[in-house]
């Protein structure tokens, strides 16, 4: 427990917000919206999340005040893929917070192939946001190398479709990515989160629950975290060929658990650095292994 601005405040490090933060509040009403009004509250909310991040950068850029200030949108929607919001860009220094119901969901949905255009986008968050892929499937959010401080807490993304999703995200050369308490859908062809070529420096993936129709988690060879470390924590998995296939020997790699459909052997189960990983059990069609295997430190 610690005391900010007077009173006390409890924090878990997940998507807690310290009350009182200097920024502005925007309102994003997907079925009753409109993009004219200047969307400070419910009654005079904004359609779309284009014009609220269009508008909550022009604040943050606007003066020395929203150079250090950090911005809130809140978003509710209902609404289908005839019907549908497609990202292709971000909020700097601002929470993205989902609110309000879709169906049984407690969250908006964003249907679509998001594909984040060029453009130096800085300290985004999703708290509380679904995302789920058209019925064609592809990647349901891809991410480009100018992007950093980027973050999915709490997110859900559906891969199910008439055709699954190939991908939940991609994200190439994210620097300070994190992906946090999410819960990954479906059966998804090709691998789940897809860590890209260059720099992911403090890449974190943590507390996650990750289906896959075939590999949980990729890092290309050659991503790189020179001076902080990548780290692939705590996630559980319901795969059907690999859990994590960490091919840069950079990632720590440790305290993961669930199955595969896949024969019980390493190179079908998980790749991984060994003397970057600990403490990971999965059960497979021989039976429940722990990676790496338990050694005795060498007197």
């Amino acid at each position: 427990m610690i005391r900010i601005g007077g009173g006390p405040y409890s924090f878990t490090g997940g998507i807690s917000d310290i009350p009182g933060s200097p920024g502005k509040i925007y309102y994003v009403d997907g079925n009753d919206g409109v993009d004219t009004q200047d969307g400070l509250s419910w009654e005079t909310a904004v359609k779309t999340l284009a014009v609220a991040f269009a508008l909550s950068n022009a604040d943050i850029a606007s003066g020395a005040f929203g150079w250090t200030s950090r911005n809130k949108i809140y978003v509710k929607s209902d609404n289908d893929e005839d019907d549908k919001e497609t990202i292709i860009t971000l909020p700097n220094k601002c929470d993205v917070i989902g609110v309000g119901s879709y169906d049984h969901k407690p969250y908006p949905v964003f249907i679509g192939n998001h594909v984040i255009g060029a453009g130096a986008y800085m300290g985004t968050r999703f708290i509380n946001v679904g995302f789920q892929s058209l019925d064609a499937g592809g990647v349901i959010f891809t991410v480009p190398t100018t992007t950093s401080g980027l973050a999915f807490i709490g997110c859900t993304f559906d891969g199910r479709g008439t055709t699954p999703a190939t991908k939940a995200i991609v994200a190439t050369a994210v620097e300070q990515l994190t992906i946090q308490d999410c819960r990954f859908i479906g059966k998804y062809s090709t691998t789940t989160i897809d860590i890209g070529t260059g720099s992911s420096r403090a890449l974190l993936i943590r507390d996650n629950l990750i289906e896959s129709g075939a590999i949980g988690i990729t890092v290309h060879a050659s991503m790189t975290c020179a001076d902080a470390v990548a780290m692939i924590l705590n996630n559980v998995f319901d795969v059907v060929t690999l859990f994590i296939d960490e091919y840069s020997d950079k990632v720590i790699v440790g305290g993961n658990r669930g199955r595969t459909q896949a024969d019980g052997t390493v190179v079908l189960t998980i790749n991984y650095n060994d003397n970057m990983a600990y403490d990971n059990i999965f059960a497979h069609t021989a039976g429940v292994s722990q990676y790496p295997v338990l050694v005795t430190i060498p007197a």
